[in-house]
């Protein structure tokens, strides 16, 4: 077996902790933290916020440090600062100290061990099975996002949210030390090894990409890497947009609220069968042809909810929505490897976040305020559908090669 496979595995297990743990296991204590400290929810929302906020500006720098320092040593520090995190969490005393280790420490572990640093690692090891690769790497967000919540709820009930936090930290930093340490090797070269496992690449050679070709283009006039920034952030704010407003929308048109409550699981499930479905049609078709995809599945539903209110027609929205999350997380990391190579993979993508994470900001507080003024989910839809048009215009012209 290549190499290449066990670091997908090391990949997709940090991907799958650090998403657990930073993004969906935060609702699990709003509750008890608010009722603790006697805060407000908005004060808990803020604890996330931090985060984003913190990521966006951590991620230039990191996505640098992926491309030029050892991955291994990286992931070190991205799975201290993960369980580092939910210790101080469970030593807090205020909600300002809960806000900060979300901002300061949180941020750090998440971007180092998220998609950012898991994708970088995996174009290393990758050319022609780069999409396949990352598309069973991304798997770990769906496994990561089931599991982890699992296991803190039953902590939470056993021990306390205090001693929970500070029993999944340790869980953090058995699971993930150990195949980092024994594990992760920084390039193919290192084992005399060439990406895919093929030979006939010089060992300084990754992806058919030289030594000389490593130099940072200026990304801020470079086109393609606006078209697929802004091809991922409407991907990904009609997609945040949607998990978070999809269950009052059903509500408000008399789906019961236990049903209701179901549409989220079922776009966690589709999103995994679509990390599945890309892992294994990746490298059999165009990848632009993967990313166009996701983005019609994620703006159709919309256009339709506008119009149809009916539970099967939602169902069948969550489903889309699902299937296209799955596929434009592992398509983000293909495109780039693919358009840019592996040698500035890091820098690229690490550039690329914060224009993704500013359009998931500015998407969710809009269909709120629209919600607000008209008492309707429609024109915050409709906004959203717009986007994901003009990101589809703007994502046609990308042409698939090194730059």
């Amino acid at each position: 077996m290549f190499y290449g496979w066990k670091i997908v595995a090391v990949a997709m297990l940090a991907l799958g902790l650090s998403c657990g743990v930073a993004s969906y296991s935060f609702g699990l204590l709003v509750l008890p933290v608010s009722h603790e400290f006697g805060a407000t929810r908005m004060e808990i929302m803020w604890a996330l916020t931090a985060c984003s906020l913190a990521t966006m500006l951590l991620s230039p720098m990191a996505g640098t440090l992926m491309d030029k320092r050892s991955a291994r040593s990286l992931f070190v520090i991205g799975t201290l600062f993960l369980a580092a995190s939910l210790f101080l969490i469970s030593f807090s005393r205020h909600v300002w100290e809960f806000i900060l280790v979300y901002g300061l420490v949180m941020s750090l572990g998440s971007t180092l061990l998220g998609p950012l640093g898991a994708n970088t690692l995996v174009a290393r090891w990758f050319s022609r099975g780069s999409g396949r690769a990352m598309g069973i790497t991304a798997m770990g967000t769906s496994l990561g996002g089931f599991f982890v919540p699992l296991i803190l709820q039953a902590l939470i009930d056993e021990h306390g949210w205090r001693r929970a936090c500070f029993y999944l930290g340790g869980i953090v930093t058995l699971l993930l030390l150990p195949p980092i340490i024994w594990l992760v090797c920084d390039n193919p070269s290192d084992l005399d090894l060439h990406p895919d496992g093929e030979p006939g690449l010089h060992r300084h050679q990754r992806s058919g990409v030289g030594l000389t070709q490593a130099r940072l283009p200026n990304l801020w006039k470079d086109a393609s890497f606006w078209r697929i920034s802004l091809a991922v952030g409407a991907s990904m704010a009609t997609f945040t947009a949607m998990l978070a407003n999809l269950v009052p929308f059903a509500i408000g048109h008399g789906v019961a609220s236990k049903q209701a409550a179901l549409l989220v699981s079922v776009i966690s499930m589709a999103g995994f069968g679509g990390k599945v479905l890309f892992s294994v049609f990746a490298d059999r078709i165009n990848l632009k042809y993967c990313m166009l995809t996701a983005l019609l599945m994620a703006g159709l539903p919309m256009l339709l909810l506008v119009w149809f209110h009916e539970f099967p027609i939602i169902v069948l929205a969550a489903i889309s929505v699902g299937l296209s999350s799955g596929a434009f997380l592992p398509a983000w990391g293909a495109l780039v490897a693919r358009v840019y190579g592996p040698l500035i993979f890091g820098r690229v993508m690490g550039f690329m976040q914060p224009v993704t994470i500013v359009m998931v900001i500015l998407a969710i507080p809009m269909v709120g305020h629209l919600y607000d003024l008209s008492g309707s989910y429609s024109a915050g839809f409709l906004v959203l559908v717009s986007a994901v048009g003009l990101a589809i215009l703007g994502f046609l012209p990308l042409r698939l090669t090194h730059q």
